[in-house]
């Protein structure tokens, strides 16, 4: 019964592995962590000035996309980030190596902070 159980989930396990997260820190300010569900998905530059914390890249296997977008905004969120930009190649098709090949989504994505100016009266 625990062999039953186990090796689905350590097949599970290394599935998830193949495909990481890659972050690239282009900021170094800490900032606290924002909640997932609060980073907006930009499809286009924003109006106001802000500042590129970082850039994220998420891997997984076809099909996957609603949770390449969830792992992108997860992540976004940790580095405190309020929204993540998207462009027109931030999905792209790349190649999985290993006996049988492939072929997975990978999404990329800009983090970014607002600047907010602190006025004086």
């Amino acid at each position: 019964m625990f062999l039953s159980r186990a090796v689905p989930l350590a097949a599970a396990l290394v599935v998830a592995g193949c495909y990481p997260t890659n972050v690239l820190t282009l900021d170094t300010i800490p900032r606290p962590a924002t909640q997932p569900d609060s980073v907006r998905l930009l499809g286009q530059e924003p109006t106001q000035p802000y500042t590129v914390v970082a850039m994220i890249s998420v891997g997984g296997p076809n099909g996957g996309v609603e949770g390449l977008r969830r792992r992108l905004m997860k992540e976004a969120a940790r580095l405190g980030g309020e929204a993540v930009l998207l462009d027109s190649a931030s999905l792209t098709q790349v190649g999985v190596g290993g006996e049988f090949g492939g072929t997975a989504l990978q999404l990329t994505g800009k983090v970014i902070v607002f600047n907010r100016e602190a006025r004086s009266n």
